[in-house]
């Protein structure tokens, strides 16, 4: 199992050349990402968390190549945009016809904390095998009023029941670097995403 920082390793191409259990995590960059996919028995996640403030704007794109057969992938990418900020995705999954039997996924899910933050997303995919399972998806909107509102009766005020639905929608990749990433990393990576909140 190898797990990679983004925000410390800088590099903006990786490539897979041998079969195994690979966790990507990026938080709060801008950039450019390629993951290209030369070996069967590769699985690998990538994930992201983006927390827009004031006037932030961050644009991420991101290339899912396989070249192998048998190998799979899956992207989660979470964003959070308050004030006036940005965030700009694009996702592409690319099937090679080398990749037959490959299994792909892509996943971007945004909150909007304000009425002039702006999100815009578009997953792509290009499929030249026969023989493959992919899906993408991306949904946008605003903090569930219903449960707000539940919150609310448990006598938890608004901005401590926003503070825990946005915790509970970013845990589900904090669940998984937990399992992947040193204690070290993992509680480094808590809080700077914390911090950003």
């Amino acid at each position: 199992m190898s797990f990679i920082y983004l925000n410390k390793n800088k590099k903006t191409t990786y490539t897979f050349n041998f079969p195994g259990k690979y966790t990507v995590f990026f938080n709060n960059i801008s950039g450019d990402y390629k993951f290209l996919i030369k070996s069967k028995g590769v699985d690998l996640d990538i994930l992201g968390i983006i927390v827009g403030k004031n006037d932030n704007i961050f644009n991420i794109k991101t290339d899912q190549i396989h070249d192998a057969p048998k190998s799979k992938s899956n992207l989660l990418v979470k964003g959070i945009l308050y004030d006036k900020s940005k965030f700009i995705f694009r996702g592409l999954i690319k099937i090679e016809k080398t990749g037959q039997k490959t299994k792909a996924y892509q996943k971007n899910q945004n909150l909007l904390m304000s009425k002039d933050a702006f999100v815009d997303t578009k997953p792509y995919l290009e499929i030249l095998a026969d023989d493959v399972y992919c899906t993408h998806g991306s949904t946008t909107g605003k903090i569930d009023k219903d449960s707000l509102y539940y919150l609310n009766t448990r006598s938890i005020e608004n901005k401590k029941a926003e503070g825990l639905i946005i915790r509970g929608f970013l845990n589900e990749v904090l669940v998984i670097l937990k399992q992947v990433a040193s204690q070290q990393e993992y509680l480094l990576i808590q809080k700077e995403v914390i911090n950003n909140l």
